[in-house]
């Protein structure tokens, strides 16, 4: 960030810094902050923030843009403040409601919601005047902001799903017709549909980035941005030869700006070649290809089609068709079950048998009384008081007829744990208890590492989030 730090002029109010791997600067505007106060306190915390190089200045620049929702919430709502003293945890409440009700997207909330957190976080943490002395955030902000529900409304019908394969087929059989651009359209298309990667990580793809597996198959390699991870999935004949015609097509183009990056589009106003950026190939979804092959819904109106709704597909088709959880996590390039858990719950027909299944963690079963021996036998009441744990079972006294372990209180880790609905209560406090006492278990090595301890608060917040799932559904059969 060095090379950025002597472009941050405090004195303005718009800031100009350049992105790496072609993408566009960045920019960074302050003019919508009601007072000098607020210009000059989050310019400074920005300033800082880049310097540090804690955040990525992409993320950055989301929260300069995003915050302008907050201070666009207080005037809608009449607050006049002079800093951000007089904000409290109720006002923040305000917000969450104020971003339910006016923004769709639940990531687009929850960007929102992580601008002010940041800025309001470091001002406290650094002592900056002006920030309030109490916690005004509890948590919870993100879990309500997600709304998992909307996620049924982003999968693609089938009727619309045919539509979109019969015009990528129309445009594949006619490609030496088509425009640069529309030809550029076809391979972004094709890959989103049939990979379910990011937009981002589509854009990010590379001349070298087919590879062979040992099997001699294809694989994808991915660069994700936003983790900063790279992963190698397995791809179809569709997209191999999309990547192959990109290759092909946009090799002079690369040579001459001297990029390896696949997309780009030809700018007709300025005749020149431009790398393809996100707000650009959201246009030519909707005009070069939903308009111009008339995706239509039932109802004969337009599709309101975007290219993430390729990977909430992709995502649910994976599970339904017996891909693990956590396959699909590693495939999607999912941070945590949380995303992976919104497409299994979706659709629980084809979800129960494989979602109840922890892996290594051990099983999920509706309750323990549905436990029965190899023989499909009821257990005895011995046997079921020999198995009970205080927070789930054992099925090894079922299975070996041993009651001892080798390994006391690893339950949690353990393929032969099973824990039920009814032990939901029992995991919340246990995981509130032991985030409530971290600093003082790592501090005393009460319990053994700071791995272990992180690997076990990791472990309960996957089974609550899989327990609450199996709950949700067991109501809504």
């Amino acid at each position: 960030m060095n090379n950025i730090t002597p472009l941050l002029d405090m004195s303005k109010n718009i800031w100009i810094l350049p992105a790496n791997d072609d993408l566009a600067d960045y920019i960074f505007n302050f003019e919508f902050l009601p007072n000098e106060w607020f210009k000059k306190t989050i310019k400074h915390i920005t300033r800082e923030s880049i310097k540090i190089g804690r955040l990525k200045l992409s993320t950055l620049n989301r929260y300069n843009y995003s915050l302008e929702r907050f201070f666009k919430f207080l005037k809608d709502n009449n607050y006049e403040f002079s800093d951000f003293s007089s904000i409290t945890f109720e006002i923040v409440e305000e917000y969450v409601h104020y971003l339910l009700a006016t923004l769709k997207s639940p990531s687009t909330r929850a960007v929102s919601m992580a601008a002010l957190k940041h800025i309001i976080e470091f001002g406290q943490l650094f002592e900056i005047a002006g920030f309030p002395n109490i916690d005004v955030f509890d948590g919870t902000e993100y879990r309500t902001l997600q709304n998992e529900d909307t996620l049924k409304s982003t999968l693609i019908s089938d009727d619309v799903l045919t539509q979109i394969d019969n015009a990528l087929n129309e445009m594949a059989s006619n490609l030496d017709e088509l425009s640069f651009n529309e030809q550029t359209l076809w391979a972004l298309i094709t890959v989103l549909r049939h990979t379910g990667i990011r937009l981002s990580e589509a854009l990010m793809l590379h001349e070298d980035c087919l590879r062979k597996d040992l099997m001699n198959k294809y694989l994808l390699e991915v660069v994700s941005e936003k983790n900063e991870t790279e992963r190698f999935i397995p791809i179809n004949t569709k997209v191999v030869k999309a990547i192959k015609f990109l290759n092909e097509l946009t090799m002079q183009i690369r040579s001459e700006l001297g990029s390896n990056k696949l997309f780009f589009i030809y700018l007709v106003y300025k005749k020149k070649y431009n790398f393809l950026q996100q707000f650009r190939a959201r246009q030519f979804l909707e005009k070069k290809f939903v308009e111009k092959y008339n995706i239509t819904e039932t109802s004969g109106q337009l599709v309101q089609l975007r290219f993430h709704q390729f990977r909430h597909q992709m995502g649910t088709d994976l599970i339904n068709n017996g891909m693990s959880p956590f396959e699909v996590m590693q495939y999607l390039g999912h941070e945590s079950m949380h995303s992976t858990r919104l497409y299994a719950k979706v659709r629980n027909d084809k979800l129960t048998s494989e979602y109840k299944k922890l892996g290594f963690i051990g099983l999920i079963k509706p309750t323990v009384s549905s436990l029965s021996d190899k023989q499909g036998n009821e257990l005895s009441k011995e046997i079921k008081m020999t198995i009970q744990l205080p927070d789930g079972a054992c099925t090894k006294p079922i299975e070996k007829k041993v009651a001892n372990c080798i390994k006391p209180n690893a339950c949690l880790f353990c393929p032969k744990f099973i824990t039920t609905p009814e032990y939901l209560d029992i995991h919340k406090n246990h995981l509130k208890r032991l985030r409530a006492d971290k600093l003082r278990y790592m501090g005393e090595d009460l319990f053994g590492n700071e791995y272990v301890l992180n690997q076990t608060e990791k472990t309960l917040e996957d089974i609550i989030c899989r327990l609450e799932s199996l709950e949700s559904s067991e109501g809504n059969v």
